[in-house]
């Protein structure tokens, strides 16, 4: 897989994004070439990881030392006054343990009279933004961003928090999709709103508040065109770009994004062998601990070196093809010399 050169589509899904680190880990083992990368959500703060280092193999060296640090230092931090909201406004009485409990029954808020004083709630987040901001500040260098690998992310329009939440619960139950999600190159934007546009794309509503970016405020990407998968797999700013061969990787298992609405583009998708879930929903999204964050950059690891071993082997079986069709055209084209030569031979044997 030598020189192969791509773009890099990074999907969203929370603490699973530890899988993308194996993934880029892989791909440098194999010598590929990313010429630019495409993130949502925590795929586009793994991107701006991947975009600001020299080089692939360096990418994944910083992408796995941040993933290991978020399996000891995990990156949420109650917002008290939000989180005391949220347990008020759901009849619960305030403890950490029963937050899990509580986010658990918001597939059910569609069908719920949401309380007036919740949407103040919504327009802030349960968990501070602030660890994930350190993180940033931590392991990203604004100056090598910004000279780096093109980044592009997908972020969501935010409405209000109550209607983005609702909005992705219609397009989950079938009844209606999502907003598309918008795409952003991160260079061209001020240095200024660099982190804040990378921190939107990655807050999940109810979880983080709503980041600006220039005059509008913006939400996690994932949430945009939802059913299928537009802004959670953001390909669509690489192929305006100019790229035709991308990798793209998942973090669920069955993801409806297909391929085939692309058709100009040549795709290799990382999809998960064997199911990514260590206990589903938001226990995997919140999953920043010391046993599943491991185990998911080994599953992104063994995944892409499997996936892309059928596609060296795939390659290398059709350059042996094409191998054959060409000696069997110089065969072809030499047989009238041969009969050539025959038939001057055959009459000088009947002199």
């Amino acid at each position: 897989m030598s020189g192969l050169r791509v773009g890099l589509v990074l999907s969203g899904g929370g603490a699973k994004g530890a899988y993308q680190a194996g993934v880029v880990k892989a791909l440098a083992e194999m010598g590929t070439q990313v010429e630019a990368v495409a993130g949502a959500s925590i795929g586009a703060l793994n991107g701006a990881i991947l975009a600001s280092t020299p080089s692939l193999a360096a990418g994944a060296a910083r992408m796995e030392e941040l993933w290991q640090t978020l399996a000891t230092e995990p990156p949420l931090k109650y917002n008290l006054p939000a989180y005391l909201k949220l347990a008020l406004a759901g009849g619960m009485t305030l403890s950490a343990g029963n937050l899990d409990v509580y986010l658990s029954r918001l597939s059910a808020l569609a069908g719920v009279n949401i309380p007036a004083d919740f949407l103040e709630f919504l327009g802030g987040g349960v968990f501070s933004s602030g660890p994930l901001h350190a993180l940033i500040n931590r392991y990203l260098d604004p100056e090598a961003l910004q000279r780096g690998l093109p980044l592009y992310i997908a972020a969501y329009e935010s409405q209000d928090g109550r209607s983005d939440l609702l909005a992705a619960l219609a397009a989950e139950a079938g009844l209606r999709d999502t907003r598309p999600a918008e795409f952003f190159h991160v260079q061209s934007l001020p240095p200024a709103q660099q982190r804040d546009a990378l921190l939107a794309s990655a807050a999940i509503p109810v979880l983080f508040a709503a980041r600006k970016i220039g005059e509008k405020s913006y939400t996690d990407g994932g949430l945009g065109g939802w059913i299928a998968s537009q802004g959670n797999t953001p390909i669509t700013p690489l192929l305006e770009s100019g790229i035709r061969n991308v990798i793209v990787t998942h973090l669920c298992d069955g993801s409806l994004w297909s391929r085939h609405a692309f058709p100009d583009a040549n795709i290799i998708e990382i999809r998960p062998q064997t199911s990514i879930a260590r206990g589903g929903g938001f226990s995997d999204l919140l999953g920043f601990d010391q046993q599943k964050i491991p185990s998911w950059i080994a599953q992104g690891y063994a995944d892409t070196r499997a996936c892309m071993q059928r596609v060296m082997d795939a390659t290398a079986a059709r350059d042996a093809l094409g191998a054959s069709e060409k000696g069997l055209t110089v065969h072809d084209d030499s047989l009238p010399v041969l009969d050539a030569d025959l038939n001057a031979a055959m009459a000088r044997l009947r002199r």
